[in-house]
């Protein structure tokens, strides 16, 4: 009866979820969404086509899970050492970037 308790998470956490995409992209990329390098923006409907225009674009980029409490449970993950010793709950989208998400969190 005792065993389970050693497979259980040390903490668990429970958040809003966000994939980050990071690539490296050229000027022109940023220009055709008015995006400036080094500056933060709210997402409006001239950057709905970015993120899937982004993958398609660019092979080589990495899927982060992100968010303020996903990012904690990370690092409480890497500070404690062992695997799943954090738990982590939130909600994504049925899509691919849902997919990615579940996939780069697990991977973490």
């Amino acid at each position: 009866m005792g065993d389970h308790k050693q497979n259980m998470a040390k903490l668990f956490c429970a958040g809003n979820p966000l994939l980050d995409i990071s690539a490296d992209v050229p000027q022109e990329f940023l220009d055709k969404y008015n995006v400036k390098v080094a500056n933060a923006i709210l997402a409006d409907e001239t950057h709905a086509n970015l993120f899937e225009d982004i993958v398609k674009t660019f092979p080589d980029v990495q899927y982060i899970a992100g968010g303020a409490t996903q990012n904690s449970a990370r690092v409480a993950q890497w500070i404690l050492g062992a695997p799943k010793s954090v738990a982590y709950t939130g909600c994504v989208g049925k899509d691919q970037f849902g997919e990615k998400l579940k996939a780069a969190a697990e991977k973490d």
